[in-house]
């Protein structure tokens, strides 16, 4: 950890390391990922964020399938991204579509 805004040879070597990663990502399953999040953050009220999370992994795994690239990598983040989308949008129907009364 830096001390007083110094960084030490250790964390230029992390920040190398995680932009290295972050390079090797499809872009559209970070995308993807960061509205699933932001959809469950939500809990769905938006709808928007959670249909274009879903949307746009798809179109990552879509992607992802054509290119036979191994450093093109980002599978798991399109599927998380979907996946929590899903979430969202489930919760979203429990809590604000009218239940039938009986």
């Amino acid at each position: 950890m830096p001390l007083f805004g110094r960084t030490t040879p250790e964390d230029e070597q992390r920040a190398a390391a995680w932009g290295d990663w972050l390079r090797r990502r499809h872009p559209l399953a970070i995308v993807s990922l960061v509205l699933g999040v932001f959809s469950l953050v939500e809990l769905g009220a938006l709808v928007v964020p959670g249909i274009l999370s879903i949307i746009v992994g798809i179109m990552a795994l879509r992607q992802l399938r054509r290119v036979d690239d191994p450093a093109n990598r980002g599978h798991r983040l399109a599927w998380a991204g979907i996946g929590l989308s899903a979430l969202s949008l489930i919760i979203a129907a429990f809590l604000y579509l009218p239940r039938p009364r009986g």
